[in-house]
């Protein structure tokens, strides 16, 4: 008898978590949700994401971001490339804008699962 295969859940791409690490919070998704929005924009260095997010209520510093922007790294949802006079300077790739597009998709399912409204 052959198993039919598992249907391929389209949702954002969690690491599995190991023994021993911690969960993501729910500001560190955020962190991660915001951070694909701002450089779907166009590409950012770190002191741009600092202020971006402080615009939207998130206050965080350039050493709060690095483990964030590492995580996404090694993703690969975003890349890092080294700009004389402005550091590093992010970009986000198809990768990032399926995982960007499958939270948003979550996030209106949730809206719409609420009626609509808050």
């Amino acid at each position: 008898m052959q198993l039919a295969a598992a249907p391929r859940h389209a949702g954002p791409r969690f690491t599995p978590v190991s023994p021993g690490m911690k969960r993501p919070t729910i500001d560190s998704l955020l962190s991660r949700l915001y951070i694909l929005k701002f450089v779907q924009s166009h590409p950012i260095t770190v002191l741009g994401l600092v202020e971006k997010l402080r615009e939207q209520g998130i206050d965080k510093n350039i050493r709060s971001l690095r483990p964030i922007l590492r995580s996404l790294l090694l993703a690969r949802a975003i890349t890092a490339e080294l700009v004389e006079g402005n550091g590093r300077v992010y970009s986000i790739t198809d990768q990032g804008r399926e995982e960007l597009d499958a939270y948003l998709s979550h996030l209106d399912v949730l809206q719409k699962g609420n009626g609509g409204g808050r």
